[in-house]
C-alpha cells in the first residue's frame, strides 16, 4: 500500500509541471507592432499605460507582446510614417498594428482593406477626413479605428465665454493640413458662422517663426496638438503668450493648462482611450472582424482654467463659467476660522446683538425692582438756605427775621405701612421674573436659529455639490449623444437638447451657490460677524455629542408606535414644565394677582408714615439780627435750632370711583392672562407633539431616502447604458436623471432635515441638550425612564 501511495505522489509530481507547461503553451501569443508619429515627451507614459491595459484585459487568454524592434517612433514626416506602417504591415512577425498618433491613424485609415488587423485610435473627426464609416464602424476589412470628434467649434464657444474676442489665431501641426486638406477650410467656415474670424498658422518642428507671428495685438490663441515640437519649444510658446498677455486655449486639456496655457475644455482622456484600445484589441482577438468594431469615442468635456495665468494676463472669467470649472493654481484666501454645530450655538448665545440688547433691557428692569423697594426704606434729605431780605422788613420783624440768614435742615421719613408701596414692590419682582423668562425664550430662539442656519449652510453646500455632479452627468450624456449621432443612432436634435439641458443645469448650479452664500451670510449675522467673512464647516451627524440624539438609545423611542406615543406625552409634559413662555406668563399672572389684591385692600388700608426734621440757623446779620428792637415785655427770642417729629395716617375716602375702576381693570387683565396661559399651554403641547411627528417622519426617511437614491442611481446607470446602445431615447434618460437628482438631494439632506426637526423639538420643550449640564442630562433620562415605567404599570405592561 505504501509503495502504491508513493508511486501516486511521484506521478502527481511529474504531471503537475507537465500540465502547467501545456496550459501555458496553449495561451496564444500575439505580437503587436506600434507606429508613433514622432518623438514626444509623453510617448513612453501613454504607450506604457496602453500596454498595461491590454495585458490586464487579456491576461490568461493571450500572451500579448510588444517587441521593442516592432515599436517604431517615426520622424514627424508623412514619408517616415507611411514607411513605418508599410514595414509593420509586411512584417510576418507582427500580428496586429497599432498606430499611436493622429497622423499615422489618419493615413492608415485611407488605405482600404488591410492585410492584417490594424487599430487606429487617434482619428480626429472621421467625417472631416472622409474616412470610411458604415453602421458606426469602419466597414473596411481589418481596420478598426477610434474617432475623436473635433471639439474646435465647441472649444472656441467656451473660450469666448471666458474672454470675448472676434479674431482667433489657431496653431496647428503643419502635417495635419497635408493629411486632411479640408480641415482648415471647414474650421474657417464653422467659425465664420459664429462670427469669428480665424487665422490658422501651421507650426513647423521649431517654434521660432510662430513666436514672431504672435504679436501683442492678437486677441486669442487656440492651440491644437503640437506634439511634434522640439524639446523646450512648447514652454517657450507658453512663456511668450504670458509675456504678451495673450489669452490661450488648449485642445489637449489639463496637462497643458498646468504647464501655463490659460484654459481648456478637455479632461485628460488618454487613460480612458487606453482602456478602449484594449477592449477593441480583445474583441479582435476573440474573432470579431475589425471593420465591425464601433468607432465612436466620447472624450468628455470639463472647463479647466489656470487662474494664475488668467490673473497675470488680466482675464477675469465670468461667474457662469467659474461655477463648474476646474481651477488650477487658484489663489485661495486661507480660511482660519472653522465652525461646527456646537460652536455655532455657543457663539450665537455669546455674540448675538439682539440677545445683548435684551440683556441690557432686563438689567434696566432690575432697577425698577430696586426703585420700588427704595420707597419702603427710610428717606433722608439735607438742605441749606442762604436768605437775604430787605432792611425795612427785617427791622419791622423785631428780631424775628434777620436781613441775612444762613440755615441748614435735615428731614427723615419712613413708611410704616403702605399697601400700594408693598404691592408695587412685589409686582415689580414678578415683572422682572417675567422679563428674565422672556430673555430665556429669546436665547432659545437664537440657539435654534443658529443651529438651523448652520444646517442650512451644510444643506446649501450639499445642494451645490449635487447640482455640480448633475451638471457633470449632463455633460457626459451630451458626449453620449454625440457618439449616438456619429454612429447613426440619433440626429443632431439630441445634441441640441442636451446642450439646452446643460444651460439649465448651469442655472441650477448658480442658484445653488447663491443659496449657499445667503445661508452663510445669515449665519454670520446671527454670530455678529462680518456678513461675508469666510469660514470652514464641519459635517454633523447623529453621533455628534452636541445633539445627544443617540444617547441612551433615545432614537429607539421613535421606532415603534407605543414607545413613540409615550415619548410624545413625556416630552409634552417636559415642555409645559420648562417652557419660558409659560413661566413668563406665570410671573405676569402672579404680578396681576398681587395688583388685584392691592386694589381691593385700598378701600380700607391706610398709609402710615413717620416723619421728623430739624433746622439750624448757622448765621444771621444785618437789620433785625439783634433783639434790641423787641417791644417792652416781649418774650425772649427762640434759639437757632428747631425740630419736629410726627406720625401720619391717611386713607382716601372718595376718588371719583378710580379705585373701583382699578379693581375691575386688574380683575379683567388677570382673566386675560390666565386664558392666554391656557392657550399658550395648548400651543406648546401642539408644537411639541407636531414637532415629534415631523421628526419621526424625517428619521424614518433617512434610510428610505438613501435606498431610494441608490435605486435611482442604479436605474440611471442602466438607462444610460441602454441610451448609449441606442435602445432608449433621450426622454427616458432625462426622466431617470431628474429622478436620480431629486433622490440624491433628499438623501443627502435627510440627516440635516432630521436634526433641524430635533432642534424644533428641543426648542418647544424649553431647553437644548447641548447647554444642559451632565447632572441635568442624567436627571432628564431618569425622569424619562420613570415615566415609561409608570406608564407600563398603568397599562398592565402593554
Amino acid at each position: 500500500m505504501k509503495r502504491r501511495f508513493a508511486a501516486f505522489l511521484l506521478a502527481v509530481g511529474v504531471l503537475i509541471p507537465t500540465l502547467s507547461s501545456l496550459s501555458f503553451a496553449q495561451v496564444p501569443r500575439v505580437r503587436v507592432g506600434v507606429v508613433i508619429d514622432g518623438p514626444w515627451e509623453r510617448n513612453d507614459e501613454i504607450s506604457e499605460n496602453t500596454r498595461s491595459e491590454i495585458r490586464a484585459l487579456t491576461a490568461g487568454e493571450y500572451d500579448v507582446q510588444f517587441p521593442a524592434d516592432k515599436v517604431i517612433v517615426s520622424d514627424w514626416t508623412l514619408e517616415g510614417i507611411n514607411s513605418a506602417i508599410d514595414r509593420l504591415l509586411t512584417d510576418p512577425q507582427v500580428d496586429i498594428v497599432l498606430t499611436m498618433g493622429a497622423i499615422a491613424s489618419g493615413v492608415v485609415c485611407k488605405r482600404g482593406p488591410l492585410p492584417k488587423p490594424v487599430i487606429a485610435p487617434f482619428v480626429i473627426d472621421a467625417r472631416i477626413q472622409d474616412i470610411p464609416m458604415k453602421n458606426g464602424a469602419s466597414g473596411v476589412k481589418n481596420l478598426s479605428y477610434i474617432t475623436l470628434p473635433s471639439p474646435v467649434s465647441r472649444d472656441i464657444k467656451i473660450f469666448q465665454e471666458i474672454v470675448p474676442f472676434f479674431n482667433v489665431t489657431i496653431l496647428i501641426n503643419s502635417l495635419i493640413p497635408q493629411t486632411v486638406p479640408d480641415l482648415i477650410p471647414r474650421i474657417r467656415s464653422a467659425l465664420q458662422e459664429m462670427e469669428i474670424e480665424p487665422n490658422v498658422i501651421p507650426v513647423e518642428r521649431t517654434i521660432d517663426s510662430t513666436l514672431e507671428a504672435l504679436t501683442e495685438n492678437i486677441e486669442a490663441v487656440y492651440i491644437a496638438p503640437l506634439f511634434h515640437l522640439q524639446p523646450g519649444d512648447f514652454d517657450r510658446l507658453v512663456t511668450t503668450l504670458r509675456e504678451r498677455k495673450i489669452p490661450s486655449f488648449s485642445l489637449i486639456g489639463i496637462s497643458e493648462v498646468r504647464r501655463g496655457i490659460m484654459a481648456s475644455a478637455n479632461p485628460d482622456f488618454f487613460d480612458r482611450l487606453a482602456r478602449r484600445i484594449a477592449l477593441n484589441l480583445q474583441r479582435i482577438l476573440l474573432g470579431e472582424e475589425p471593420g465591425s468594431v464601433p468607432t465612436a469615442f466620447a472624450t468628455g468635456e470639463r472647463v479647466i482654467i489656470n487662474m494664475e495665468v488668467a490673473r497675470e494676463i488680466g482675464v477675469s472669467p465670468p461667474f457662469s463659467v467659474m461655477t463648474e470649472a476646474v481651477l488650477v493654481n487658484e489663489q485661495r484666501t486661507e480660511v482660519s476660522r472653522t465652525v461646527n454645530f456646537a460652536s455655532v450655538m455657543r457663539e450665537a448665545v455669546d455674540k448675538n446683538l439682539d440677545l445683548a440688547a435684551e440683556l441690557h433691557f432686563v438689567a434696566a428692569g432690575q432697577q425698577n425692582v430696586n426703585l420700588s423697594r427704595s420707597v419702603l426704606l427710610p428717606q433722608v434729605n439735607a438742605s441749606t438756605l442762604g436768605l437775604l431780605i430787605d432792611e425795612d422788613r427785617a427791622e419791622a420783624s423785631f428780631g424775628a427775621q434777620s436781613q441775612r440768614t444762613w440755615s441748614g435742615s435735615l428731614s427723615a421719613s419712613q413708611i410704616i405701612f403702605s399697601e400700594a408701596a408693598w404691592a408695587n414692590f412685589s409686582i415689580q419682582k414678578d415683572i422682572q421674573r417675567s422679563r428674565e423668562h422672556d430673555i430665556e425664550q429669546l436665547r432659545l430662539d437664537i440657539t435654534q436659529s443658529a443651529a438651523t442656519a448652520y444646517l442650512n449652510v451644510l444643506r446649501g453646500k450639499t445642494l451645490e455639490r449635487i447640482q455640480k455632479e448633475n451638471l457633470k452627468q449632463t455633460r457626459s450624456n451630451l458626449e453620449l449623444a454625440r457618439v449616438r449621432e456619429a454612429i447613426g443612432y440619433s440626429g443632431r436634435s439630441e445634441v441640441f437638447r442636451w446642450e439646452s439641458q446643460i444651460a439649465n443645469d448651469r442655472i441650477s448650479v448658480i442658484d445653488a451657490i447663491a443659496q449657499r452664500n445667503v445661508a452663510e451670510i445669515q449665519l454670520n449675522s446671527l454670530l455678529h460677524r462680518p456678513a461675508e467673512e469666510p469660514f470652514a464647516t464641519e459635517e454633523v451627524d447623529l453621533n455628534d455629542p452636541s445633539i445627544g440624539a443617540s444617547k441612551e438609545g433615545l432614537l429607539e423611542y421613535y421606532d415603534d408606535f407605543l414607545s413613540f406615543k409615550l415619548f410624545r406625552s413625556f416630552m409634552s409634559q417636559e415642555g409645559l414644565a420648562n417652557s419660558p413662555e409659560i413661566l413668563a406668563l406665570d410671573a405676569a399672572i402672579s404680578a396681576k394677582e398681587r395688583e388685584l389684591v392691592s386694589t381691593r385692600n385700598s378701600f380700607w388700608s391706610p398709609t402710615i408714615a413717620l416723619q421728623a426734621d430739624v433746622t439750624r440757623r448757622f448765621d444771621r446779620g444785618g437789620a433785625g439780627s439783634s433783639g434790641s428792637g423787641l417791644p417792652p415785655g416781649a418774650a425772649t427770642r427762640p434759639d437757632d435750632t428747631d425740630w419736629s417729629i410726627g406720625l401720619s395716617a391717611s386713607l382716601p375716602i372718595f376718588e371719583g370711583g378710580a379705585r373701583f375702576s382699578d379693581r375691575a381693570r386688574a380683575s379683567e387683565e388677570l382673566k386675560d392672562l390666565k386664558l392666554t396661559r391656557q392657550s399658550a399651554a395648548e400651543k406648546i403641547e401642539q408644537r411639541v407633539r407636531s414637532g415629534l411627528h415631523v421628526a419621526g417622519a424625517s428619521r424614518a426617511a433617512i434610510q428610505l431616502s438613501r435606498d431610494a437614491a441608490e435605486a435611482a442611481r442604479k436605474n440611471l446607470d442602466l438607462i444610460t447604458d441602454s441610451y448609449a446602445q441606442g435602445i432608449l431615447d433621450i426622454l427616458v434618460l432625462l426622466d431617470a436623471q431628474t429622478a436620480s437628482l431629486n433622490a440624491d438631494l433628499v438623501a443627502a439632506n435627510s440627516v440635516h432635515d432630521f436634526i433641524i426637526d430635533l432642534m424644533e423639538v428641543e426648542r418647544s420643550t424649553g431647553g437644548f441638550y447641548y447647554f444642559a449640564t451632565e447632572d441635568e442630562r442624567t436627571d432628564w433620562f431618569i425622569r424619562l425612564r420613570k415615566f415609561f415605567e409608570q406608564a407600563r404599570v398603568s397599562t398592565g405592561g402593554r
